[in-house]
């Protein structure tokens, strides 16, 4: 008997929804990792890409908060990114900050890596039919907007609603 199917027979662990979130979001994460493998990548790196192409001459603190690590792991990501020609480091809004813009190369990069995400995310939701998986976005959004809401109450004390 594999290790899955022996937790599944002695748990509650299958009717936990964090539980298979969590197992989802594994395989989904070893899927992107695996694809963007070919690109010398990560679903780390895009990430950044996208909120530097999102928000254009944000500072290094910004996206630090949105990927929720510290500023020290964010410089080494993003020191990787301007080696490679990707992200450029321009005059900030003050003496203190640098502001990130993509450049054209990285762009172009960017554009291939959302492609193979894109394959790699059609071949992990292969199990669901079109509108299963337009279901299962707007579950995880409503799902995400409610962490969010729980995590401004946490943070301000304050009850919010989505």
């Amino acid at each position: 008997m594999d290790s899955r199917a022996e937790i599944e027979g002695r748990s509650v662990l299958p009717r936990l929804v964090g539980f298979q979130l969590h197992l989802a979001t594994m395989r989904t994460g070893q899927a992107a990792r695996a694809a963007l493998a070919e690109m010398a990548t990560t679903p780390a790196k895009v990430t950044a890409m996208l909120f530097v192409a999102d928000h254009p001459g944000c500072d290094q603190t910004s996206l630090s908060r949105y990927l929720h690590v510290g500023r020290s792991a964010v410089m080494k990501l993003l020191n990787t990114l301007e080696a490679r020609g990707h992200v450029e480091r321009r005059e900030g809004r003050d003496l203190r900050s640098n502001g990130l813009y993509l450049t054209t190369a990285g762009e172009d990069f960017l554009g291939e890596a959302l492609a193979v995400l894109e394959r790699s995310d059609r071949e992990a939701t292969a199990a669901l039919s079109g509108p299963e998986q337009e279901q299962l976005l707007h579950l995880l959004r409503k799902l995400q907007s409610g962490t969010v809401a729980l995590a401004e109450t946490a943070e301000t004390g304050l009850l919010t609603y989505p």
